[in-house]
């Protein structure tokens, strides 16, 4: 699978402790081996984010992404779930 990530998501990222870095790479590993897994609670995003999807992360961590094509996604956002729809 190939991923991208955009600049929001960069500058997001950055904003992030060790941990919550952590608990998104470990979600993201699952997602590139397992875009079917239950654990993540993926689903399709609606209203202004829409036809974005979400990655739950961890408990209160949330990854955005856009899928291009079947083989191809861009990282949005990353953060809690207050700061990404507040």
């Amino acid at each position: 699978m190939q991923v991208e990530t955009h600049k929001r998501y960069d500058a997001m990222w950055a904003q992030l402790d060790s941990y919550q870095q952590s608990q998104v790479l470990t979600a993201l590993k699952l997602f590139m081996t397992n875009q079917n897994t239950k654990q993540l609670r993926i689903h399709q995003l609606k209203g202004k984010y829409y036809p974005q999807y979400s990655i739950s992360a961890a408990e209160d961590l949330r990854i955005h992404f856009l899928r291009l094509k079947k083989n191809r996604v861009v990282l949005m956002m990353v953060g809690t779930h207050d700061q990404l729809y507040a």
